[in-house]
């Protein structure tokens, strides 16, 4: 499409929005602060605008009135509630079992490697309960959390040796997931430059087809926000995204996010935390092509993603100007 969505539109003029998630028929499930209340809701193709109740979703029908505070509410999809005690993660019905597996099977992993891990307590048909972990994020920490990062980068290596079953994410699944990214800002035109942007992604996915590392065990969504430090050991969180794949997609994800927060002005000085994470390279003999293929890929991804996010304004021009001047010649 051309010119900007009236979905986008509407979007961009809503005060209060926290973050926004695409969806094929052009409209926008939204997750928005009101009066220090959390509302999901949902902006139709033409921009209308519906929000839920605070803590109401019939297809959610865990999610309780009242007890704990809420943090993440995706509309019809999840919800997260902090309890003093536990967190609680609530789905779809049916939905629970699944992710309580293969977040105990990540979480015995991480504690064989030397990282911590939240243990299920309980598991419902639409929801589960974690214990609660110490400590603040990488991202909360900022400059502060570099021996978080130290020992991230001692200890994932031994987790990504751990042999665990959980499905295959391979260069075709990452290919498929940036396909479907620019389609989305294609279809919203959520940014300019767009004909540079899917040229950078043909050249990308081309790259992302040459021959593979060997496959390891990922977070597949590691980033700051996923890493626990108390100053003393180092936990994951937000383990059932685990897949076997190419280390070089958990690393170069964390490497961007490193820069995405410098850009973000979260992170003053970013060398010292690359300084940090650069053994893991040869530790788990990442090669050079396949980091710098999954990082463009990454750039390329974020990008997308935080153009449908208003408060991205400020620095994401310039995201998109580095992210096209890096970007891979051939592919």
């Amino acid at each position: 499409m051309t010119g900007v969505s009236r979905a986008l539109s509407a979007l961009r003029e809503l005060p209060g929005v926290r973050r926004a998630w695409p969806a094929s028929d052009g409209s926008l499930t939204v997750e928005v602060v009101r009066d220090a209340s959390l509302l999901a809701g949902r902006l139709s193709a033409d921009g209308g605008l519906r929000l839920a109740g605070h803590r109401r979703d019939p297809r959610l029908p865990g999610l309780t009135p009242s007890g704990g505070r809420l943090v993440v509410h995706r509309l019809h999809r999840r919800a997260v509630v902090l309890h003093p005690d536990r967190a609680t993660k609530v789905l779809r019905p049916g939905r629970a079992a699944g992710v309580a597996a293969v977040s105990s099977q990540m979480g015995e992993a991480c504690r064989r490697a030397g990282l911590g891990a939240a243990a299920v307590r309980a598991v419902a048909e639409d929801r589960l309960e974690f214990e609660l972990l110490p400590g603040r994020t990488l991202h909360e920490l900022g400059d502060d959390g570099l021996d978080g990062w130290r020992e991230l980068a001692a200890r994932w290596p031994l987790l990504a040796r751990q042999p665990v079953n959980v499905p295959a994410h391979d260069a075709a699944a990452e290919v498929a997931v940036l396909r479907q990214w620019l389609g989305h800002a294609e279809l919203f035109g959520s940014l300019p430059r767009m004909a540079e942007l899917a040229r950078a992604v043909d050249r990308t996915c081309g790259g992302l087809a040459d021959a593979p590392d060997p496959a390891v065990t990922l977070h597949r969504d590691l980033h700051d926000k996923q890493a626990l430090w108390d100053g003393d050991s180092l936990a994951l969180l937000d383990l059932d995204t685990a897949a076997r794949g190419e280390a070089a997609l958990d690393l170069a994800n964390l490497l961007t996010h490193v820069d995405l927060r410098h850009a973000q002005g979260s992170l003053r000085e970013p060398g010292p935390v690359r300084e940090a994470l650069a053994g893991v390279v040869e530790e788990l003999r990442i090669s050079p092509e396949r980091l710098a293929t999954y990082g463009a890929a990454a750039r390329l991804r974020l990008a997308f993603v935080y153009s449908f996010r208003p408060s991205a304004g400020r620095w994401l021009d310039a995201w998109v100007d580095r992210t096209l001047t890096h970007a891979p010649l051939s592919g």
